[in-house]
């Protein structure tokens, strides 16, 4: 009988070589039931062959789960095998338990059973490790926060391949120093830019962000690296995180332009595209990542920060959590998702993705602002201000923490004293730094300073054409009742972001008090109740975003 299996056994051999899977499914699905109802049809060896093809055909086929269940039977077989008779009867195969282990972890990988793919892995003996599961388990590792045996990992990975940068970015971002890793590389392999590169790199330690644009910008300006793109990547991301916005974009509309098809650091670039009031931009952006992949974060996260932008906050939150779902260590989808929830009024909800955010990305400002904002949703001023005083204390006092911690003690009246001092600390590192400038300007139209709040922001509207400073002054001339001086300046701030609700409302109320002017008695109290509506700054009413949607009480869908 063995002997008519021979033939069969050839063609499930040569098929599946030549991946010619559904074939090679087919009959290795009926070779396998013979199997059962005839134990002595195979041998042990050929038994554990065809399960690891049958296998093969299911993960190819996308069947994770069935794939898994058929790797772990030939895995009780393989142990069986080498038990009884030894290693030598399996000599004439391309099979041993490493391979049999690994494909394992790529059904629960697949699956996103961490747990398993993990214990799949630490199974396998250290001395049989072979460098693709060291930097597998090392990201493994890292992805749960276990700094140490990560760093192990790794570093057995530029053992045998010393020039895996990758692995150097990871080392120094676990807080390895650059001159420790440098010495790893033997000085054959040493590339006379690779110092520069590590410097580079190591400035995320050092949260020296400027220096970071210096050292990323001569690597760039060398000859024979002008142009790369992760180069171009790196260096857009260096002048966001120095809070260089203007000059960010550049980078990335320069990669964009110069690889099309490049998907790395362009979720940011959209983010960026939305904060700036570039809807048609960032459509277009989003649109041409989906042609190029559906299956990569980067396009999802675009997409979703266009539907964010639209207001379509429950689009943004499904988008960013295929986004997340892709890719889980993909933080800028994490912040999409908790920001558009916080928009929902869902502030809990969106807390716990900031804080997963902020274990991904610990020297980004961006996830200590919206647990911020989360938390003045929901009325928590005392944890607000903790949050933001936390960042200076983590980031530095740089602008933008310090422009965080003062928008955090805005709330409260009696702190405007000190909002002003802050915003000053700020200002005297960076004259032009926005978000401080806005903030200085609200304490002192709180104050009903409205001619010296016009005059700071006539000055910046010279460096920051944006429409919240636009919107800001229009406000001030209505309080000072130059009310053309007020549309010409609503009206600006519509043609830098047509979404600008602000100034849509502001124009709305301007029609409202000339209106009321021209016709009498019964509108004399319009501007009166835009002034006092404004001033109103302290109700809990402004904290609280409303929604019409009825989510779910236990185990919401996002």
């Amino acid at each position: 009988m063995a002997l008519n299996m021979s033939c069969a056994l050839e063609q499930l051999r040569y098929m599946h070589s030549v991946q010619l899977y559904s074939s090679t499914s087919l009959l290795s699905s009926y070779v396998i039931t013979m199997m059962k109802n005839c134990v002595d049809l195979l041998d042990p060896v050929n038994q554990c062959e065809i399960l690891m093809y049958n296998a093969d055909c299911h993960f190819e086929n996308r069947e994770f789960s069935k794939a898994e269940v058929t790797y772990r039977k030939a895995m009780t077989a393989f142990k069986a095998i080498t038990k009884n008779k030894g290693k030598m009867h399996l000599a004439n195969l391309d099979l041993s338990d490493v391979h049999i282990k690994y494909k394992i972890y790529q059904c629960c990988s697949e699956m996103k059973n961490d747990d398993g793919a993990l214990n799949a892995l630490e199974s396998i003996p250290r001395k049989q490790r072979t460098v693709k599961i060291s930097l597998v388990l090392a990201k493994l590792y890292q992805k749960r926060e276990m700094d140490r045996p990560a760093i192990t990992c790794y570093k057995d990975v530029l053992k045998h391949c010393p020039l895996a940068l990758d692995c150097f970015v990871e080392l120094l971002k676990l807080g390895e120093q650059p001159d420790d890793l440098l010495g790893m590389i033997p000085s054959n392999c040493n590339l006379e830019w690779l110092p520069t590169f590590f410097k580079a790199h190591a400035c995320i330690l050092s949260k020296d962000y400027p220096k970071r644009v210096l050292t990323f910008t001569a690597l760039n300006q060398q000859a024979g690296l002008s142009g790369n793109p992760d180069l171009l990547c790196d260096l857009a991301e260096s002048c966001y995180r120095s809070a260089d916005i203007s000059t960010a974009m550049q980078h990335f509309n320069t990669l964009h332009l110069q690889d099309p098809h490049w998907l790395k650091g362009m979720d940011l670039y959209a983010y960026l595209l939305s904060e700036d009031g570039h809807p048609a931009e960032l459509e277009k952006l989003a649109t041409h990542l989906f042609s190029i992949s559906e299956v990569h974060a980067e396009p999802w996260t675009a997409m979703g920060y266009h539907a964010k932008c639209n207001g379509d906050y429950t689009k943004a939150v499904y988008l960013a959590a295929k986004a997340v779902e892709l890719d889980s260590f993909n933080n800028q989808a994490l912040l999409l998702k908790g920001a558009s929830l916080r928009m929902l009024g869902e502030a809990k909800v969106a807390v716990s993705h900031f804080k997963h955010a902020l274990k991904l990305a610990p020297n980004r400002l961006e996830p200590y602002r919206e647990i911020m904002n989360c938390y003045i949703q929901e009325n928590r001023k005392n944890e607000a201000v903790a949050v933001a005083k936390n960042a200076v204390r983590i980031l530095g006092s740089y602008p933008d923490s310090l422009a965080l911690y003062a928008s955090a003690l805005m709330s409260d009246p009696g702190s405007y004293d000190k909002v002003i001092k802050i915003t000053e600390q700020a200002l005297a590192l960076d004259p032009n730094h926005k978000a401080a400038i806005e903030i200085r300007c609200n304490i002192t139209q709180r104050q009903q300073n409205y001619d010296e709040t016009i005059r700071f922001l006539l000055r910046a509207i010279q460096q920051h054409g944006c429409s919240n400073l636009h919107t800001m002054l229009a406000d001030c001339y209505i309080h000072v009742s130059k009310y053309s001086d007020a549309v010409d300046h609503y009206n600006i701030a519509l043609s830098l972001n047509p979404n600008c609700t602000e100034a849509k409302e502001g124009l709305e109320k301007i029609h409202g008090i000339e209106y009321g002017l021209s016709h009498g008695s019964e509108h004399e109290d319009s501007h009166e109740q835009f002034i006092n509506e404004d001033d109103d700054v302290d109700g809990d009413d402004n904290l609280h975003v409303a929604t019409t949607i009825d989510w779910p009480h236990e185990t919401p869908w996002f």
